[in-house]
């Protein structure tokens, strides 16, 4: 079971509570790790992440609100785009945890930041590519017109994000500093 799988890091000790009853209270004992990258090449790659992300949202926002001024017969060819929706927030929950990452992390952040957030990333990047696609479909079958023009730009700086903010995963490596 997934709940249990980080159980064996954590141990259980009793303390007396204000009211004199006896109280487990959990306590780290796993391992601690922390990132392998210089601390300036971190800051950057913190920094890359944040604005790359934040650009990349405001493209899907963008996207999104495109969505309504194309072609309503083919609407279907713009799902890709629909799902983009959810890695795009798991790398932006990514992005979080790695920026309020402390020095020391415990397996379960570790396991939050540098196993989703390039998982999310790669979601991020295959759907860009796919409404990219899709969009170009839209292209071809419709023509070119205003909307249409738009959205295909939109998507095709989407998906170079996209691509850059997979790039970065390279930094997330880490190591264990205590047992």
């Amino acid at each position: 079971m997934r709940s249990k799988r980080y159980l064996k890091d954590y141990q259980l000790t009793p303390e007396v509570t204000a009211k004199g009853r006896l109280s487990p209270v959990a306590s780290y004992v796993g391992a601690y790790h922390r990132f392998t990258a210089e601390p300036e090449t971190l800051a950057r790659a913190k920094k890359a992440y944040t604005i790359l992300t934040a650009a990349a949202v405001v493209l899907l926002v963008l996207q999104l609100w495109y969505t309504d001024l194309m072609d309503r017969e083919r609407r279907w060819l713009l799902l890709p785009m629909a799902f983009n929706v959810f890695p795009g927030f798991g790398v932006v929950m990514g992005v979080l945890r790695l920026r309020t990452a402390p020095e020391r992390m415990t397996l379960k952040q570790r396991d939050r930041i540098c196993n989703r957030l390039p998982a999310f990333s790669f979601g991020l990047m295959a759907f860009a590519l796919l409404s990219l696609a899709a969009t170009v479909a839209q292209l071809i079958l419709n023509g070119i017109s205003l909307p249409a023009a738009l959205y295909c730009a939109d998507a095709l700086a989407l998906s170079v994000l996209s691509v850059f903010i997979f790039r970065l995963r390279r930094v997330l490596k880490t190591e264990i500093i205590s047992a």
